[in-house]
């Protein structure tokens, strides 16, 4: 494997950072990884890695407020900017893969900007992984409304101000990553921006609207233990796609960032089984994944 990091001109004129891994030998397709809020694509080093060494060509971008992008820290006035660039970074990526199919995979707000993108701008994928995603509930009623409203009204009013702060105890059970998140200078330790938090409520009613929209292969995966996102968004999206070749994976007791868990080698085998067997070459893999799946959809 080799690595590669550059930067490529948003729409706008923004400057972006770009990382990429990339398989010494044959490759098999590409994955374009999209990071979550206040976190940068380095944190994916051994996802691009992993994945890389299975025959993937892996390829992310620090969103814009992000990492080493251009922009105010994590703030956004809406989503379209985060979609805007998404599209700019898939064109990118195409121009050089010679025609392979391409993956998309999205972490909690990175799982919203792929699940808002497949909704609303129908990328050219072979499917997409969503892992502890931004997504509709389908419950709360009319107070999550009000409370929704309110908070995409506040963000465009006062974006600037200031929420709270993530707290880093959610992202994994190993103290280890829970250290390295906050100790991170690439990570946004501050509090969040109404704008984001407002732009990112109006995402989640555009997914609720277009959900049907949906029809590319997806595996969906979820922590049961995740206290930033609620794994009944992930069930939710998994009932309302119009995909028919689509999976739910929940996995007990794990925290949001799944891919940092103890449990991560299992997440990302999982991941490029799915992948492979999607890719023109699968071997069958994606059977056990479909065993593993159906104890765990609920």
């Amino acid at each position: 494997m080799h690595t590669t990091t550059g930067s490529f001109e948003a729409g706008d004129g923004r400057r972006l950072f770009e990382r990429h891994w990339l398989p010494e030998g044959p490759i098999r397709a590409d994955l374009v990884i999209v990071h979550g809020y206040a976190e940068h694509s380095g944190r994916y080093a051994h996802v691009g890695a992993y994945l890389a060494g299975r025959g993937f060509a892996v390829h992310a971008l620090d969103l814009r407020g992000h990492g080493e992008s251009d922009g105010e820290p994590v703030l956004v006035r809406s989503f379209e900017e985060f979609l805007d660039d998404l599209d700019a970074f898939l064109a990118r990526v195409r121009a050089q893969s010679a025609g392979r199919q391409l993956f998309l995979l999205g972490h909690s707000m990175g799982g919203g900007i792929v699940a808002a993108s497949l909704a609303t701008r129908h990328p050219d994928v072979r499917g997409a992984v969503l892992s502890g995603a931004v997504l509709p509930t389908g419950s709360g009623g009319v107070w999550q409304s009000l409370m929704m409203r309110v908070m995409i009204a506040l963000g465009r009013l006062a974006p600037k101000l200031k929420l709270r702060a993530l707290a880093a105890e959610s992202v994994s059970r190993d103290p280890a990553v829970v250290k390295l998140y906050d100790s991170d200078p690439l990570n946004f330790r501050g509090k969040m921006p109404a704008g984001t938090a407002g732009a990112m409520m109006s995402a989640v009613r555009t997914i609720e609207r277009h959900a049907g929209a949906i029809a590319d292969p997806l595996l969906i995966l979820h922590g049961t233990a995740d206290a930033l996102t609620s794994p009944d968004g992930s069930r939710w999206l998994f009932e309302h796609v119009a995909s028919t070749d689509k999976t739910l994976k929940l996995y007990e007791g794990l925290y949001h960032e799944i891919l940092n868990e103890p449990e991560q080698l299992e997440v990302m085998d999982d991941i490029a089984a799915w992948m492979e067997a999607r890719s023109g070459d699968g071997h069958g893999s994606d059977a056990a994944l479909g065993a593993r799946t159906s104890s765990g959809v609920s």
